[in-house]
């Protein structure tokens, strides 16, 4: 079943509790009732009560009919927040490729790009990373990757920037910069990463969430982490900052931080009300 982005913020909003009131349910909520994932009641001649049954079965259903390998809250948001309506062809291709986002047993591994060239060892083979705006690595989580000491490894959220890396080269002063994209075979290859790794995400609670949580947990033996952040990070939000983004957040607003930048980051998103996805940055 093809789902657009409608239908996962819907179903999004079904697992964090909340409910509808439709006079006709849709396709995927019928489709999700048939499996036992939500209740669909009639409250009267003309409305139906839609919400939230078994959560599992949502992830069963996403998984088994939709082809979309997602088994929790933030990952299908991290789904949703890669949806771009002014994506360009390339940036769909990859949106497709997603191996977060979609199962194909071709796409177990890591997308690499990178800002100046960079030669990496893949298994005993030496690799140049040629910095090609479009144009991304791919190598299968079994490969051996070696970086040099000296390269910083960005850990990349959304697959566009990956693509696209040549766009966001003013925000690094020390250009030999690998980008990678996080995934689980990610998140399993940095756990012996000892370059200084710099997490470049969305600038909201669940970016936060993810950088704090999922991957400083993993660094074990990197020798320096931090978030970027810019220093204009608050002028940015105020002016392309995304309400609804904020709204569709509120289960993190409790989020606990542990160091002084993402205190001060998440405050400034909590004032504005507003989030700051990624790809925002190429365009001012």
């Amino acid at each position: 079943m093809q789902l657009n982005k409608s239908d996962l913020e819907f179903i999004l909003q079904l697992i964090e509790g909340k409910t509808f009131k439709k006079k006709n349910p849709s396709d995927v909520a019928k489709a999700l009732k048939s499996n036992g994932s939500i209740n669909i009641d009639r409250i009267n001649p003309h409305r139906h009560e839609i919400s939230l049954k078994k959560v599992e079965n949502v992830y069963l259903f996403l998984q088994q009919k939709c082809n979309l390998n997602l088994s929790n809250h933030d990952e299908l948001q991290n789904h949703i927040n890669n949806f771009n309506t002014q994506q360009t062809r390339a940036t769909i291709q990859v949106e497709q490729s997603n191996s977060k986002a979609k199962k194909s047993p071709s796409l177990k591994g890591l997308f690499l790009s990178s800002l100046t060239p960079i030669d990496i060892k893949i298994n005993s083979d030496t690799v140049s990373i040629i910095p090609t705006n479009g144009l991304a690595y791919f190598c299968f989580h079994t490969e051996v990757i070696k970086i040099p000491s000296d390269v910083i490894i960005a850990g990349i959220e959304n697959y566009q920037v990956v693509w696209f890396a040549q766009n966001y080269t003013r925000f690094f002063e020390h250009k030999k910069v690998l980008f990678v994209n996080t995934n689980p075979f990610m998140l399993e290859w940095i756990e012996n990463l000892e370059n200084e790794y710099i997490h470049f995400g969305d600038f909201d609670l669940a970016g936060i969430n993810i950088y704090q949580n999922k991957v400083v947990p993993r660094l074990k033996k990197c020798k320096k982490h931090s978030m970027f952040i810019p220093d204009n990070i608050e002028m940015l939000i105020q002016k392309y900052g995304n309400i609804e983004l904020f709204e569709k957040q509120k289960h993190y607003h409790s989020l606990e931080v542990h160091t002084k930048e993402l205190f001060v980051l998440k405050e400034i998103i909590k004032k504005e009300k507003k989030a700051l996805e990624q790809e925002a940055l190429c365009e001012y």
